[in-house]
């Protein structure tokens, strides 16, 4: 694969003049996956496809790419990892976090909008990963887990790009790992914070793959 970043990812979310400006200050490195890629599929749930539910992000389209993405892993034999956020009845394990964010709520327990989407619950040999916080590594095993498989690539997708896809990613990276971070297959309630984060992450953090270049890749290996 080329370590070339996806510029048509990258302009796609922001100015030709704001590329051109990071990349005169030195953002300009890329990423080679490595040979050992899982797939990260982060919060798959009913409270961003619901539109009863105040978490309700339009996020349709990307959630059928992560179910292509999940299809095209296990055939690959790519391990898949799938995170839900689960917290206490009164959000106490979530701190701050549940303060700052009442609408946490959809995720006590024994609500209905913590349900995992059709088609994206972890099936036999996949590994569910239990959080509080938006990061899939922080408080969690993933990062050890990772590492006793011998991971060296993170392929993320999931849900919000802008809270816990993004978390994910840069802890991926503080971790270790080499982010990929899958353009059509997250989503956030605004186009424009969505496309502002690709951009960013896109720039600091790892590369912009779409999901068609995510399974040409594992099909390479």
């Amino acid at each position: 694969m080329s370590t070339t970043p996806d510029t048509t990812a990258t302009v796609g979310a922001a100015t030709p003049d704001a590329a051109a400006d990071y990349a005169a200050a030195g953002y300009t490195g890329g990423l080679e996956p490595g040979a050992r890629p899982a797939l990260i599929i982060v919060d798959p749930v009913v409270a961003y496809i619901d539109t009863t539910c105040g978490l309700y992000a339009g996020v349709e389209k990307p959630v059928e790419q992560m179910k292509v993405l999940a299809e095209g892993a296990r055939a690959a034999g790519v391990p898949v990892f799938i995170t839900t956020v689960l917290l206490a009845a009164d959000g106490s394990d979530a701190g701050v976090f549940f303060r700052k964010v009442p609408a946490l709520a959809a995720f006590l327990p024994d609500s209905p909008y913590s349900a995992f989407i059709d088609g994206l619950a972890p099936l036999p040999g996949d590994t569910l990963i239990t959080k509080q916080y938006p990061s899939a590594f922080f408080g969690t095993s993933l990062a050890s887990n990772l590492v006793a498989r011998g991971i060296d690539t993170a392929v993320i997708a999931g849900l919000s790009t802008s809270g816990c896809v993004r978390a994910s990613a840069i802890d991926a990276m503080q971790n270790g790992f080499i982010p990929i971070i899958v353009e059509d297959a997250v989503g956030d309630r605004l186009p424009e914070v969505h496309a502002a984060n690709i951009f960013d992450l896109g720039m600091k953090t790892g590369e912009i793959y779409s999901t068609a270049l995510v399974l040409a890749y594992w099909q390479s290996l």
